[in-house]
């Protein structure tokens, strides 16, 4: 309803098209290396439309998308490009994360188990400065990285504690709002300012 419910209806009806059976949603031809990306996205927006809609078909399509998303967790707890669970990266496992808190606050079922081994992926991503590190194999902290475990762990219902505020101070003292960590036009551009917004957010404010 409202001024853009009919836009509303087709993002929804695109979704709920382009779930499979197994509960991917992706569309192949519109797809890129990572889909897992995509499929976490849509399933928080899936699971926002559920939260205020009735549609018929939502809930079973949801239902599955959260599934696929537990069973292709990786061993060490993550999510990485595909649905398989093989290796894990920090920005596909937040997209899982924030897509599964959607979902149970929506009602439906995620099991406790998912949520604590990625928890414990993302803590063991963390640096020694308070960063977090794209993979487990090692590497440096950067701000979209560092954003996105901290909003993890707040997705994970994880919201004090030597992690979050070891996390929030290595962001305070980092964050510069006018670098383009992508450089120029780069991928990591959006995901630098969306989740610092999602860290100010929840956290309450840069202090």
């Amino acid at each position: 309803r409202g001024p853009y419910g009919k836009q509303l209806d087709r993002c929804v009806n695109y979704l709920l098209e382009n779930t499979q059976q197994n509960g991917f949603i992706c569309d192949a031809p519109a797809s890129s290396h990572g889909p897992m990306y995509g499929h976490g996205f849509a399933t928080l927006f899936l699971a926002q439309a559920y939260g205020m809609s009735s549609h018929p078909q939502l809930r079973e399509k949801l239902s599955l998308a959260v599934k696929l998303i537990c069973s292709t967790q990786n061993p060490e707890g993550g999510w990485r490009y595909q649905p398989q669970p093989t290796e894990a990266d920090i920005s596909v496992t937040v997209c899982q994360m924030m897509a599964l808190r959607s979902a149970r606050n929506a009602g439906l079922h995620v099991p406790n188990q998912t949520v604590d081994r990625c928890i414990d992926y993302v803590r063991k991503s963390q640096n020694s400065d308070g960063g977090f590190r794209y993979m487990l194999s090692g590497g440096p902290s950067d701000f979209p990285r560092s954003a996105a475990g901290v909003v993890a762990l707040f997705s994970a219902g994880v919201y004090e504690g030597d992690a979050i505020e070891r996390g929030l101070e290595w962001m305070d003292a980092n964050y510069d709002p006018g670098r383009n960590p992508g450089g120029g036009r780069g991928s990591k551009f959006p995901m630098y300012y969306q989740y610092a917004v999602e860290r100010v957010a929840l956290a309450g404010g840069l202090r």
